[in-house]
Formats: structure tokens, sequence, C-alpha cells
């Protein structure tokens, strides 16, 4: 068969979806020009730093996540994005938990283009085939033995159709991932596409579909000649799969970005059957989400009933304790893919028609000017969400990266005039060290010591802490539910079912992981200030600079990581069958509330360690790598400095290996 290429996107920089990052590109090129600046200089020590930042700068790849309902078309729209109207399979309805990476980047040439597909390890196979994935774990602990026997039974034949598809190799595959130097359509279905038996369709490829049962992730790079800098588009499954798997997958996605655009179906909005995707976008900053209504050229009159349904979104998430100041944008990735493809002939009569109504509001002033295409393009809501993109990034990680290579260029700034200052005598030239290189190490080495130490108290007093206020929050929750639960049977019996909110666990836990972010920000914050001051400080006395001579800067802060593990569904959540067959299995007072609180407490359990895990540890790691980074390019950049100007020029200091020195300082 011959293989289908997606269609290389041709110039279009009317229809370019990024325009709005330009100027973040031009504030980095300045900061990239200054680091080319000082590559040059005659100091080694801070030459090598400034190329360091450069390297740093070359690989920022700021990435978004598209999340939401299954069919709201999230596909269709980020093959727009990327101007590729068909590169990604968007006719058939994925079985699989696959997150697809788009890294477009502008660096490449046209031509060139390579791709990963990474397949789900052992662990992770026997999780969702043995466990049953979320659904599974849930079942088992709620003792509902029927719900997890159905749930064993599709996944059994999830087993079988993968065996038959892959034969022999099937359980080699796992953990591996094929790497290729180029991607074509056919290729992106072989381990991305696959629908309900949709391998075993007579028509369709052999090869289609073959690894999509167990392929985890899929990574694209090329092109993207519009763009002004890098930029990765994640496009996700739907959330509300059988297993939850795709919960978990989507999840973790989340976890890589700093910015989320949540995809939803004009036809279907956003409403209390959403309450999963809900739970997910409440625990990232409303800042930080977009939400993009798609489809609304399937609406038959989009002018009237936009506004209906923005104001029944809006009451979702204030009801439900969602992001209600995240910004909502309407539109129709189907126009985008049309305006892109430059093929309206296909649009079809009903489209058309929305397309005509939607026009006569919104097509005024400086939009009437345009070239139809244009303004379809702006029409489809394509623009407006590049925009909205862009902005947050330039806000969000663009912003936090200026100032981050910023302040690393003002410091090699301070040590090279440092080095270079004059005597205010007629002697001009050069400092020389003052002190012995022997004595600068180990002051160095004290100011170090110093730093890590208050670190490491610092943050274990706040980890404590957060270990403390989970624990309350996981005791009084559960008093509150079994109080609830005990006046229900006083009042009801045992006849009638009762349900239990877990939104209010979520909320102190929420609560405690922001005093925690608080607590750790001004502990670091409060130590690297010390340390640049010491620092500082050492430079006027080993170089005999005046007291008001120029000063080192403590690095920025990390960023601290979005708690959305707390959106992951627990037991509570769900509302079924199972649920009334747990209640009634129960029988005697006593046993509802020794059985309800046991699966409170193993329910509960997985997301506080998710939340220890994956939010606070890591947030307090990068806490102390932002520490060892800052001691050990400053420790280069004064030693390398003071190696020059040692005076006499025989006396030759101590080794200073940077890998020897950074095992030292990461505790």
């Amino acid at each position: 068969m011959t293989p289908q290429a997606p269609t290389t996107p041709k110039d279009r920089p009317a229809l370019s979806a990024f325009s709005g990052l330009g100027a973040l590109a031009t504030r980095l090129g300045a900061l990239d020009e200054a680091m080319i600046e000082l590559a040059g200089c005659g100091e080694e020590s801070i030459a090598h730093q400034a190329r360091e930042l450069r390297r740093q700068l070359r690989g920022f790849e700021p990435s978004v996540t598209l999340i939401g309902q299954v069919k709201a078309g999230k596909t269709t729209l980020v093959n727009a994005l990327t101007g590729w109207p068909d590169l990604l399979p968007a006719d058939v309805n994925p079985w699989t938990s696959v997150v697809t990476s788009l890294h477009m980047q502008p660096q490449m040439r046209r031509q060139d283009r390579r791709s990963a597909f990474r397949f789900f390890t052992n662990d992770e196979w026997d999780n969702l085939i043995r466990q049953g994935g979320r659904v599974g774990e849930i079942a088992a602990r709620a003792g509902a033995e029927d719900e997890l026997e159905k749930v064993r039974a599709q996944l059994d034949e999830m087993r079988e159709k993968s065996k038959a598809r892959l034969g022999r190799k099937f359980q080699m595959l796992l953990g591996q991932t094929h790497n290729y130097e180029t991607f074509d359509k056919e290729l992106i279905q072989r381990y991305v596409c696959l629908g309900d038996d949709f391998w075993e369709e007579a028509d369709g490829s052999p090869d289609q579909g073959r690894f999509a049962d167990i392929t985890k992730s899929a990574d694209l790079w090329f092109a993207g000649p519009d763009l002004p800098l890098p930029l990765c588009l994640r496009d996700t499954p739907g959330v509300n799969d059988t297993f939850m798997i795709r919960e978990q997958i989507t999840i973790n996605a989340l976890r890589g970005s700093r910015l989320c655009v949540v995809v939803l179906s004009a036809q279907q909005a956003l409403s209390s059957v959403d309450l999963g995707l809900i739970r997910l976008i409440s625990n990232v900053k409303a800042r930080e989400v977009i939400i993009f209504v798609n489809r609304i050229d399937e609406l038959a009159d989009p002018v009237q009933a936009v506004p209906q349904i923005r104001a029944s979104i809006v009451e979702t998430l204030r009801k439900f304790d969602g992001p209600q100041e995240a910004e909502i944008l309407f539109g129709s990735g189907f126009w985008a893919h049309h305006a892109v493809a430059d093929s309206f002939a296909e649009l079809g009569a009903d489209s058309a028609k929305a397309l005509v109504s939607w026009a006569e509001t919104h097509v005024t002033g400086a939009l009437a000017q345009l070239s139809p295409r244009e303004i379809i393009w702006h029409l489809s809501g394509l623009r407006a969400l590049g925009d909205a993109i862009s902005d947050r990034i330039d806000k969000g990680p663009g912003a936090r990266l200026e100032e981050s290579l910023g302040v690393a260029l003002g410091n090699l700034r301070t040590g090279l005039a440092a080095r270079t200052q004059q005597d205010t005598s007629a002697n001009a030239g050069p400092r020389h060290l003052q002190i012995t290189p022997q004595d600068l190490v180990q002051q160095f080495d004290q100011i170090e010591d110093r730093a890590h130490a208050a670190l490491e108290s610092g943050l274990d007093k706040v980890h404590r802490s957060f270990a403390g206020r989970t624990d309350n929050a996981r005791r009084a929750f559960l008093g509150r539910a079994t109080g609830s639960l005990i006046k229900h049977l006083e009042q009801f019996g045992e006849d009638e079912i009762w349900t239990y909110d877990p939104s209010g666990l979520r909320m102190l836990l929420r609560s405690a992981y922001k005093v925690f972010a608080q607590g750790a920000g001004k502990t670091g914050a409060a130590v690297l200030t010390n340390a640049a001051n010491d620092i500082s400080a050492l430079y006027h006395h080993a170089f005999g600079l005046a007291s008001d001579g120029p000063a080192i800067a403590p690095p920025p802060l990390p960023a601290v990581p979005a708690p959305i593990g707390l959106g992951q569904t627990i037991a509570l959540d769900l509302r079924g069958s199972w649920w009334a067959r747990f209640w009634r299995r129960q029988r005697g007072y006593e046993a509802f509330s020794e059985d309800f609180a046991r699966l409170i407490h193993e329910e509960t359990k997985p997301v506080v360690e998710t939340l220890h895990q994956q939010c606070a540890a890591p947030h307090a790691q990068a806490m102390r790598q932002t520490l060892s980074d800052f001691m050990q390019g400053q420790r280069d950049v004064l030693l390398g400095l003071a190696q020059q100007a040692a005076a006499p020029p025989a006396i030759e200091l101590p080794p200073t290996a940077p890998v020897n020195r950074l095992k030292r300082s990461a505790r």
C-alpha cells in the first residue's frame, strides 16, 4: 500500500494561529544576542556559562495540552492549529489511550520530520489488564465483584485481540519505543488509530491500528515555519473511557504543561456529566485554563445559542467549583479545517448556513476588508484561540524563562565587572585577588553548606506541617462523612441509599497544598537571597571592591506544580449500580460505619500520596536543584575569575570539577 503522507502546509501567514508569540521571540532574541556577546569574552568561565544559557534558551518549548470530551473535535482542532488539515486521523473513535505530542520547530526544514512511539511498560499493562485500571481498583476496594468481573471480561477481550494482532511479539514490545526518521499518515495510523473492531474491517489495511492497543504516547517533530518559537501541542484522548486509564494519562500530560485548553462540543457544552473534567481543571489556575467550545457549525442558530451555552458553562463551573475566571471561546475546527485546506465547496449546506449567520453578526470593521479565507479563519475562532494561548505563554513560561535568563546574564556581567573594575588611583587595571585561593574555596564552601543546611531545615518543617495538614484533612472528612452516614441511618434506616460528596476533602487538601507551596516558596526565597548576598560579599572581599559595588542576584524560584492528581476519580465520585450493591450488602449500623470508613481510608490514601509524591516532593527537589545550579554556577565563575587574577601567577587553585561539586551539594 502506498504511504499517504499528510499534506505539507503551504506558506499561509494570514492563517497563522500563533503570531502573538512574536513579541516574546523578539525579547528572547535580545537575550540571545547578549549571551553571544558574553560567550565571546576573554573570561572562559563566563563564556562557558553564557554558552550553557544559550543551550537552555534553544531548548525552550512551551507546551499546551488539549483535553475534553470524546468526539468534541480536539483532533480536527489540533490539525487546523498546525496548518495540516489531515495530519492526525480524526474520523475514527479511538479506543486507546495515546497522547500525541506535536512538536512544531521553526528551525526545521519542511521536508524534515521524525517521530517516536512509546509503548506501555509491563507494569502499566499489568495494571490495566490484571487490575482493571482505576475502575478495577475502585471496584476491588468497594468489594463490587460483579462490576470487577465485567471490567475483567472486557479487558480479557481486549488482550486477546491485541495478541491476535501482534502475535508472539506482543510481550516483547511492551516498554519499547519505535523511532523513525520521518512519518506519514499510514505510519501514524499504525500506532494511534483504532476504533472498535476497526482492524477487522475487510477494506482496512492490516497494519492500520496494529500497535494502537499498547501505544502510550506518540511524538511527532516537524517544521512550523510560521512560528516565532518552538511549540508543543498535546492531543489527549477523551477522559471518559471505560477503565479510566485515559484519565490517568491525561493527568500525566497536564503535569507536563502549564497551559490547558478544554475542548467542548457545542452540542454538549459542559454539564454535570462532565464532573470528571471539571475536577481536573479545577486544580489548575484559572489563568492557565482556556475553554474552547467547538463545533458551533452544527448549531442551527449559533448567534442565538452561543450566549445561552456560555451562561450554562459559567453556571456549571460555579456550581461545581470549577475555574470560573477561565476564558471561554467559541468556534469551529471544521470551518478552520476548510480555511486551511481552501475547500469551502465541501462545507455542506447546514454548516455554510451557520457560517453565514455567524458572519453577519461578527464581520465588521477591518475584518470585513480581509480575504474570504482570512475571514473564515477568524470566524472559526482559531485566531482568537491562538492569541489566547500566545498571551498565556508570553506571561507564563515565557516570562519565567526571560526572568531566569535575565538574572543569570546579570550575574555574569556582575562577575565580569568585579574582575575588570578599575582602581580610582592612577594605577588602572584589572583587580587582583586579595585572598589566597584556598581561603576563597573555603569561604565559598561555608556559604554553600550554610545555604543547603538552611534549605533542608526549612523544607523539613514545611513538609512535616504539610503531612499534618493532609492527615487532619482526611480525618476531618472521614469524621464528617461518617457522622452524615449515621445521621442518615437514624433518620431513614438501611433501605434508602446514602451518598456523600467528596469535594470537601479535595478543598481541604488543595488548601493544605497551597500552604505548603507558600511555605516552601518563602523558605527558598530567603535561602537564595542570603546565598546571593553572601556571594556578593565574597566578591567584594576577594577582589577588594567597594561595599556598594556590583551585587549577585538570586535566581527565581521554580514554578509550583498544579495539584492535578486531586481531580482523579475516587469511589465516592461514582454513582451507579455497584454503589447500590455495596450499600445493600451491609447489615447493621456498625457494619455500615466500619466498611465505609475502610473504603474512604483506602480511596483517599493514594490521592494524598500522589499529592506528596508527584507535587510536593518534586517541587522541593526543584528548589534544591535551583540552589545547587546557582551555587555551582557562581563557584565556577568566581573561581575561574580568581584563577586569572591570582597573584603571583604561579599559584594554582584547587580543582573545581563541576561534577564533584554537584555531588557534594546535591544533598
